[in-house]
């Protein structure tokens, strides 16, 4: 044999050798692990202590998901077997042991075993060991230490509309929602326990796919439907939303430092998962209608109200200040309600995704189209598509990844100038809106004459973009870095063409537009680093990392004046007067953080927290500072002392937090001396004059957070019940200090050491009532009690900028008004009580009666039915509360040119009536009482309501039906929202409060949902 040859087999030996005595010592090796809800990260360190293995695997693995077990030298191959069930395969790589997702078509590579019997059973599927994504984390509801409730993405589509923060009404104990309007893009109130500043913003910090978000699209575009602060998340599509996460408390927030005061909602988009490539379409068409009308006078009894109050006067209707009784035909009735918002809107849209991959690459991308027709006269609409593209790719050895996620959205939108709900009220015999020959009518205020002008038109784009890059350096040892960038932006054109005049005196006027463009740009780099370690009964988690963000917004306000031609109000170059205003703001922001968590035997946990953060909003000596939590957590279930009450009482939990968090919702610039236009010029040159000055200890409000809660779950967690009580006291609030003429300046900036107080009670309740193999009742309750206090306001020199007057010891939104004293049978007229509780006119009343506009409780009530194939969600949304009684109308008396609510026929008529609401009048006469009963209780009522928010019927098609059509999913689906409301409110809806304002909308839709 030649020497070569020799030398070839000899290798090929040994080769062979070593190859059995690695399987040799791979079925060898044995651990022993036991121990109750251990997550898989938990089980691969104590597997890498005993053993010389090491894992690899991808972002695809969910560590988090948590196992009983009890291996008593059990080969590695069994415990491997088992603690990864169906879900992942492995294989042995040198020293390494690579974990995979096993696609939905694909067996494992390695050959099944069947489970030992000695085999535990996998928790899957229960609320307690859900994923809940935290800040720069996950962790499980079992294993947290702070208040995180999480909503998933099947909720959120079907219940936003166009906005993803609709699909947080009722879920969210503490948080309340509430839409101003019943147009996308309106802005939307988001406040998380209670109000914790005296005069500046109080909303979360959001954060999208690690992206801070401005909640807020300033200045509306000029729009005055969309008002000053139009919503900005009526530009995320709802349907790309995986998960919403609230976090409320110091444990979960403090890591956010200077932004968490008000608490961080955590916005993750979907994103690709291994298994072959799957095509999903959901196609839905709807409809919208107005949900509440209010009773109106008619035709009748309007026109004796008219009559009665040019009676009471004593003066004689003419043509000019009695037109509806003199000139308009009294047989004529016209329902405004019916009308101007009496429509229906049509809504289609689509969505259509392809997601799937491999172990080391896993994609999704979707796109989607929507359009909404208003329920007012016209062809208004809003009108959008975009694109979601999400891709993560592993290294071969599963310990670098790589992932992007980007969402593109582009919007148009034509409203009217006005909101069409403002005229309702238009008197019920006005003349026809058009002639005969069909064009309008300019005889008198015709609110169709806003089909014409002014006209509202914008296009809005939004981008958002991601990139994570994750490197395993050493085991247990993480290094990653998020890239992230936000741009949104917005022009919009308001035209006011010669047409809305009548056309005898078009020749004397002209035409007008506005333009406006805005632009927000949102930057962060956060670099961090993650430690694991388990070592006997001790599971540690470190973080360290990074934050540098800069956001920059402009916005352009451009005026036309003087057109000749409506043809040319597009282009300025024809207007007499062209003028304008740029704003522009930039805010810098540095920070540090880290974290550090413990968990010892599944039964005691510890999270510490700290952040040093800087930020441009705050003055020199202040930009830097410090914040910090702790979190703490005791499971007295896995005591030895709950062993035996583990039948009934299957989960108990004890936790507590408290920290420090800040509020930097203020605003740029505001430490900055700032100069004001003086009142005329001299020599042609308009001066300035200070208004205030330069402050630099401007620093942040403070709020001190507490909080103490009991997790429980009983018979096999098939009941969940969750009670918090938090105490947040808030401090360093920043006001406006008047200064002496002498300085120069009206004011000065600074922190006051004013304390509010919220605390309040969550509890949500979740059963599991039945389950079998043909049907399934879940259900979840929660409620929120609130109330909230200012505890100190230690100069009351100091005046509060807001419209309502605080109080030292009340509540931030309490008022103090008169008491209404009803009618004086004598005169007619609004009578009050005085400090003796004795009736007098408006002029002598004491304004002393204490009324909360704070919700006293809210909550919501979610019930699932599942029987064999159908489906049923409902959700009932509920709040106990007082609000404005709009029965009184600030303009327009009982008696003026303006019809009325119905309920003011209960009025004075002669000497001796015993009435609810004053004499009809058409003058001034009757203006003070009026004003005050407007201020009084009598302005106040009863705004409780509970809601019919959402209702989903879905039938899933059957095995058969699906092979046949070969797809994999299928399901119809028929969806409403908004379907009717319980509540004694007079008004339109007890939500928004407005008479003037269109109210949330009824939607009834169908929809198909396949995949293939």
């Amino acid at each position: 044999m030649p020497e070569r040859t020799k030398c070839c087999t000899l290798f090929l030996l040994l080769y062979t050798c070593c190859l059995l005595q690695v399987h040799g010592q791979q079925g060898r090796n044995s651990v022993s692990i036991s121990g109750r809800h251990l997550s898989l990260q938990q089980l691969f360190n104590k597997i890498q202590e005993q053993t010389s293995y090491y894992f690899s695997y991808g972002a695809d693995v969910d560590l988090s998901r948590t196992i009983n077990v009890d291996f008593k030298q059990t080969t590695l191959q069994t415990v491997l077997n088992t603690i990864l069930a169906k879900d992942y395969s492995w294989e042995f790589d040198g020293r390494s042991i690579n974990i995979r997702m096993i696609p939905s078509t694909t067996l494992p590579p390695n050959p099944t075993h069947t489970p030992v019997s000695d085999s535990p059973t996998l928790i899957q599927g229960k609320a307690l060991d859900e994923t809940v994504i935290i800040a720069y984390g996950t962790t499980t509801h079992r294993f947290n230490t702070g208040n995180v409730t999480a909503i998933k993405g099947e909720s959120i589509a079907g219940q936003s509309g166009t906005n993803p923060l609709l699909a947080l009404q009722g879920r969210v104990p503490g948080l309340l929602v509430t839409q101003t309007g019943g147009i996308g893009g309106m802005a939307m109130k988001v406040q998380l326990r209670g109000q914790n500043s005296l005069e500046n913003g109080t909303q979360p910090l959001f954060i999208i796919d690690g992206i801070p978000y401005n909640p807020i699209l300033s200045g509306g575009l000029g729009s005055q439907i969309w008002g000053e602060k139009a919503s900005a998340f009526n530009f995320i599509n709802p349907e790309d939303v995986e998960s919403i996460d609230v976090l409320k408390d110091a444990d979960a927030t403090a890591i956010y430092g200077s932004r968490g005061a008000n608490g961080v909602i955590l916005i993750n988009t979907r994103k690709g998962k291994a298994g072959k490539t799957v095509l999903r379409f959901n196609i839905a068409t709807g409809l919208t209608h107005t949900g509440r009308h209010v009773q109106l006078l008619n035709t009748q009894q309007y026109l004796e109200m008219r009559n009665e109050a040019f009676r009471n006067d004593g003066v004689k209707p003419t043509e000019r200040n009695a037109p509806d009784l003199l000139k308009w035909d009294p047989a004529r009735y016209t329902d405004w309600q019916k009308a101007l918002i009496g429509g229906t809107g049509k809504n289609i849209s689509t969505q259509a995704s392809m997601s799937g991959g491999s172990n080391t690459y896993q994609y999704l991308i979707s796109g989607h189209y929507r359009r909404e027709t208003m329920v007012f006269p016209g062809s208004f609409a809003d009108t959008r598509g975009g694109l979601h593209l999400s891709t993560n790719a592993n290294s071969t050895d599963q310990r670098f990844s790589a992932t992007f996620t980007g969402s593109f959205l582009a919007d148009k939108t034509t409203l009217p100038g006005f909101d069409f709900t403002s005229s309702i009220l238009l008197p019920p015999n006005t003349p026809p809106a058009y002639l005969e020959d069909g064009s309008l009518n300019y005889s008198w205020l015709n609110p169709y004459i806003g089909l014409v002008g002014p006209l509202f038109n914008a296009d809005v784009k939004n981008l958002l973009a991601n990139i994570g890059l994750q490197y395993r350096l050493l085991p247990g040892l993480v290094l990653k870095t998020n890239v992230g960038y936000n741009w949104l932006t917005g022009r919009s054109s308001s035209l006011t063409p010669l047409a809305i005049y009548a056309p005898a005196i078009r020749n004397t006027r002209t035409g007008s537009s506005q333009h406006f463009h805005y632009e927000g740009i949102s930057r962060i780099i956060e670099p961090q680093a993650t430690y694991t370690l388990d070592k006997c009964a001790w599971h540690l988690q470190f973080l360290a990392g990074g934050t540098l963000q800069g956001y920059n917004e402009n916005q352009d306000a451009l005026y036309a004046d003087g057109f000749k031609s409506d043809a040319l109000l597009n282009n300025i170059y024809y207007a007499d007067t062209v003028y304008g205003k740029t704003e522009t703001a930039a805010y810098r922001y540095v920070a540090l953080f880290g974290r550090m968590g413990i968990n010892y035997k599944n039964r005691y946990l510890l999270n510490l927290s700290v952040r040093r953060d800087g930020s441009s909003r705050f003055g020199p000596r202040k930009q830097f500072a410090s914040f910090g939590a702790i979190g703490a957590a005791w499971i007295f279930t896995e005591a030895p002392f709950a062993k035996p009450l583990q039948r009934i009482l299957s989960f108990g939990k004890l936790r507590a937090s408290y920290g420090t968090t800040g509020n930097d919702q203020i605003g740029d610039y505001q430490y900055l001396g700032q100069y004001k236009n003086v009142d005329g010029t001299y020599q042609n040159v308009t001066g300035l004059r200070p208004a205030s000055l330069f402050n630099a200890d401007f620093a942040w409000e403070l709020t001190r957070k507490s909080e103490f809660g009991l997790d429980m779950g009983f018979l096999h967690d098939k009941i969940l019940l969750y009670a918090s009580y938090y105490l947040y006291r808030s401090s360093n609030q920043l006001v406006s200090y008047p200064l002496p003429d002498i300085t120069g300046a009206g004011s000065i900036i600074g922190n006051l050491p004013a304390v509010i107080r919220n605390n309040g009670l969550e509890l949500v309740l979740s059963a599991q009532h039945i389950r079998n193999k043909n049907f399934e009742w879940a259900s979840s309750f929660n409620i929120t009690f609130g109330r909230n206090q200012l505890l100190r306001y230690p100069d009351p020199t100091i005046p509060m900028q807001s419209s309502v007057g605080f109080v030292e010891g009340q509540a931030l939104s309490q008022l103090y008004v008169a008491t209404a004293m009803g009618v004086d049978p004598a005169t007619g007229t609004y009578q009050f009580a005085d400090a003796n509780h004795h009736p007098v006119p408006a002029n002598k009343a004491v304004e002393s009666k204490p009324i909360d506009m704070a919700p006293v409780c809210y909550g919501g009530w979610r019930n699932n039915f599942q029987w064999r194939g159908f489906g049923l969600e409902v959700l009932l949304q509920f709040t106990k509360q007082r609000g404005l009684n709009t029965i009184f109308d600030p303009n327009y008396m009982p008696g003026y040119l303006q019809n009325q609510y119905a309920v003011v026929l209960s009025r004075w008529q002669q000497a001796g009536d015993i009435a609810t609401y004053q004499r009809y009048t058409q003058t001034g006469s009757l203006r003070d009482g009026y004003r005050q009963a407007i201020e009084s209780d009598l302005g106040y009522t009863d705004a409780s309501f509970i809601r019919c928010r959402y209702v989903e019927a879905s039938w899933s098609f059957p095995s058969k039906l699906l092979q046949s059509l070969h797809l994999q999913e299928g399901k119809c689906y028929l969806q409403g929202q908004n379907l009717f409301t319980w509540t004694s409110y007079k008004g339109l809806d007890a939500e928004t409060q407005s008479k003037t304002t269109l109210p949330p909308l009824r939607m009834v839709s169908c929809g198909l949902k396949i995949a293939l």
